[in-house]
C-alpha cells in the first residue's frame, strides 16, 4: 500500500503530524506540502497525487473551492478533509464536492490512521479492478453469479458483525451497497450519488407508485439502520474502549468524533446524538469486505 500524498494546511504542526502518520505507517510518500490555497489547484494538477489531505479553511482559497476546481479540471485522486468546522451546511457541501472522509481537528491519531488506511485500500481496490478489466475480456454467467453471491455474503458478514442484520433497513442497505460495488466495478473513477441509487431501486419496484416518496422511505430506513449500528458500536466502546470491533469499525464506518458523541448520548440522553453519514458508512463497508 504505497500512494503519493499532498498536504495542504496553514498550521505547520498539523502538516508535520499528518506527514508523520503517512510515513510511520508506510502509507506512501509526501510529494508536496502547502500552507495556503493560493496555488493549490496548480500544484495538485502538477503533482497529481493519489491522496490530498486538505484543510477546509485556508488562506486565499478555501478547500471546497480547490476541490471543485481540480475535479472540474480532471483530477481523479482522493480528498480527505481536515477541519475543525462544525457547520453542517459546510460539511454537507464538502461531501457533495467529492469528500468521502473527514479527519477532525484536534487530530485523533487513531481516527487519522484508520481514515487514511481506508482511502488507501479503496485506491488499491480500484487499481485491482482496472487491472482485471484490462486482462479479462469477459466473465461467464456462472462466475458472475458466484461473484454476486460472494459480495452479498461479505456485506451480510459486516452487518452481522455490527449487530444490524436483523434491522428493517438491512435488506435495503445490502441492495444499495451491492449496487454501488457493481457501479465501481464498471468504472471505478466515476463518482456516484446515493439519491440516484435510491431512485433506481425505487423505479425497479413494481409496487411503487410514487418513486420520490419510495426513495425517501428507503433512505430513511437505511439511515435508521446505520444509526442503530453507531449505537451498537458506541455501546461496545463504553463497555471496552479497546474492544477489537470498536477499534476496527468506529473510524472505518463513522467519524470517531460522532461515535464519541453517541457514547455521551448513551450515558446521558439529554446530550445530542452522534450524526451518521451514509456515504461514509457505505464506503467503509466496501473497504471492509475488500471486494
Amino acid at each position: 500500500m504505497s500512494n503519493t500524498f499532498l498536504i495542504i494546511d496553514d498550521d505547520m504542526n498539523i502538516r508535520k503530524m499528518l506527514k508523520q502518520i503517512v510515513l510511520k505507517n508506510n502509507f506512501g510518500r509526501i510529494v508536496a506540502e502547502l500552507s495556503s490555497g493560493e496555488h493549490a489547484v496548480e500544484e495538485i494538477n502538477f503533482y497529481n497525487p493519489d491522496i490530498v489531505l486538505i484543510d477546509l479553511l485556508l488562506p486565499v482559497k478555501d478547500g471546497i473551492d480547490i476541490i471543485d476546481q481540480t475535479i472540474a479540471q480532471g483530477f481523479t485522486g482522493k480528498f480527505i478533509m481536515i477541519s475543525q468546522v462544525e457547520n453542517e451546511h459546510m460539511v454537507s457541501s464538502a461531501y457533495e464536492k467529492g469528500i468521502m472522509f473527514f479527519i477532525h481537528k484536534p487530530i485523533n491519531m487513531l481516527e487519522a490512521i484508520h481514515v487514511i488506511k481506508m482511502v488507501s485500500q479503496n485506491i488499491e481496490l480500484e487499481r485491482s479492478v482496472n487491472l482485471i478489466k484490462n486482462v479479462l475480456s469477459g466473465i461467464d454467467s456462472s462466475s458472475t453469479s458466484t461473484n454476486v453471491s460472494s459480495i452479498e455474503d461479505g456485506i451480510r458478514n459486516v452487518l452481522t458483525d455490527i449487530g444490524i442484520i436483523s434491522e428493517a433497513g438491512s435488506k435495503d442497505l445490502i441492495t444499495v451497497i451491492h449496487r454501488i460495488i457493481l457501479h465501481k466495478k464498471k468504472n471505478p473513477l466515476i463518482s456516484y450519488q446515493l439519491q440516484d441509487i435510491y431512485q433506481q431501486i425505487a423505479n425497479e419496484d413494481a409496487n411503487t407508485k410514487d418513486v420520490k416518496a419510495s426513495a425517501r422511505t428507503l433512505e430513511q430506513r437505511i439511515r435508521r439502520t446505520i444509526l442503530k449500528a453507531m449505537e451498537n458500536i458506541s455501546q461496545l466502546g463504553l463497555d471496552d474502549y479497546y474492544n477489537p470491533k470498536f477499534t476496527e469499525y468506529s473510524s472505518r464506518l463513522f467519524e470517531l468524533k460522532q461515535v464519541k458523541q453517541e457514547m455521551r448520548y448513551i450515558e446521558n440522553p439529554a446530550e445530542e446524538r452522534g450524526k451518521i453519514n451514509i456515504k461514509r458508512f457505505v464506503e467503509g463497508v466496501i473497504s471492509q469486505i475488500n471486494f
